[in-house]
């Protein structure tokens, strides 16, 4: 990937540590399941309950965390900051 990344990107590539790619792939494979989950459910008709709710707020929770760890990771490595970009 970072390869590719270089090839077609020469200016815009910096490499990713292997512990946010699996930050990243974890979070997307939990993130696909998590949306088949909430189809499968709704093409059944079924509604959540509170404690299926509190499951899937927990399941936020943690992709929202491994998708912070791996924000900050590659903020730090460009040296800006995300208010910068806004500018």
């Amino acid at each position: 990937m970072n390869r590719l990344a270089s090839y077609y990107f020469p200016n815009t590539h910096y490499p990713i540590p292997h512990a946010d790619f699996l930050r990243l792939q974890h979070a997307h494979n939990v993130g696909v399941m998590f949306l088949d989950m909430l189809d499968t459910q709704d093409s059944l008709g079924h509604k959540p309950d509170t404690n299926q709710l509190a499951s899937m707020a927990s399941v936020v929770a943690l992709l929202t965390d491994q998708l912070g760890k791996v924000v900050d990771t590659c903020e730090s490595k460009m040296g800006i900051q995300p208010e910068d970009t806004c500018k």
